[in-house]
């Protein structure tokens, strides 16, 4: 099997590529329909050009894994990395191949079974950065299959063990990837969310969001990680998080450094429980990176659920309800997470009650 060939980051608009997407820890699967690219279409590798549909490129990607098409999987990422393909919505193709290699696993036995393909992938590349990342990825969201997502005091003690278990196998698997000739962001991603599981300190954090820079600056999901690290759940005080947001978009200036606060806004307002502030953010600056990013690579599904919902987060109907008309029916359980909830913020912003 070909996989697609990379979009060109300059040229996005006819072609629906890659859009953000925050993955949720459940017990082995996104919600069908839910994907960063439900209903878009791809260039293929060949010689018409033809269009192909993205979950069609999602069961290739599942599907050369499985064949162990090791090479084919390998040439795609490399391209994806070094050609910095992004898509529309301005996710990056890289995330998107790691979320397509991480495929849902219904049953322990279903993730052996994975697990073992990346492991053979492994040993019969030992200098793909890629398959390490990918089998990392595979043992931490594992991991957090085990814990679960309540409070500590609510996780078994088996649940613990194999949690801790799982990640620190994790982790020496990144470790290991340090001695090979390849840099890759996703790598400095996972290492972090090892961080976040292990209760890591703030220097040992940052400096692994700074390696993460070093190898792609503009790889936004490095920036969602640490804020979302910097939140008092984790290790941080309140208003942490979004001094960061603000610094980093300084740092970066500009209608670019406006794009990044909306992927960092996106994140943190976002949260499960409804508990960050979305008051600690700037409203406006974050439609300003809204705006930057649909210019530079269009709105997605994803964006536009996104803006939905920190418009309504913000009480600001007008913009709420032009995104819900762009939206229709296409909501995105990622970021809504209900639908009762959904249709209550759509209700809400077109007159109806909040």
């Amino acid at each position: 099997m070909l996989l697609p060939r990379p979009v060109s980051p300059f040229f996005i608009a006819p072609v629906l590529l890659f859009a953000t997407y925050l993955p949720a820890y459940a017990q082995g699967a996104k919600t069908p329909g839910d994907t960063p690219l439900a209903g878009a279409t791809i260039s293929p590798d060949d010689a018409d050009g033809a269009k192909m549909p993205y979950e069609k490129w999602l069961r290739l990607v599942r599907t050369d894994l499985v064949d162990e098409k090791f090479d084919d999987l390998d040439q795609a990422a490399d391209r994806y990395r070094s050609e910095k393909t992004r898509g529309q919505g301005g996710g990056w193709a890289l995330h998107a191949m790691y979320e397509a290699l991480d495929s849902p696993q219904e049953s322990d036995k279903d993730t052996l079974d994975h697990l073992a393909h990346l492991e053979r992938w492994m040993a019969a590349r030992p200098e793909s950065i890629t398959a390490r990342v990918a089998l990392a990825t595979s043992l931490e969201r594992w991991a957090w299959v085990a814990r679960g997502h309540g409070y500590a005091n609510t996780v078994t003690p088996e649940g613990w063990k194999l949690f801790n278990e799982r990640i620190a196998r994790a982790q020496s698997v990144l470790e290991a990837a340090e001695k090979l000739h390849a840099a890759c962001p996703q790598w400095s991603l996972e290492m972090m969310r090892v961080g976040l599981a292990q209760s890591w300190d703030a220097d040992r954090m940052r400096q692994t969001f700074e390696r993460g820079l070093a190898a792609e600056p503009d790889y936004f999901y490095l920036h969602q990680v640490y804020a979302d690290y910097l939140l008092p759940k984790w290790d941080g005080k309140p208003g942490d998080s979004s001094a960061f947001a603000k610094s980093s978009a300084d740092n970066v200036g500009g209608a670019d450094g406006d794009e990044l606060y909306f992927h960092i806004a996106a994140m943190l307002i976002r949260r499960g429980d409804d508990s960050f502030p979305a008051h600690e953010l700037d409203w406006q600056r974050i439609q300003r990176g809204y705006q930057t990013l649909s210019d530079h690579y269009g709105s997605s599904r994803q964006t536009r659920n996104q803006m939905a919902f920190i418009a309504w987060r913000f009480g600001d109907a007008q913009i709420a309800r032009q995104q819900f008309l762009a939206i229709g029916d296409k909501w995105a359980v990622s970021v809504w997470g209900t639908r009762e909830r959904f249709d209550r913020a759509r209700d809400w912003a077109h007159g109806g009650e909040s």
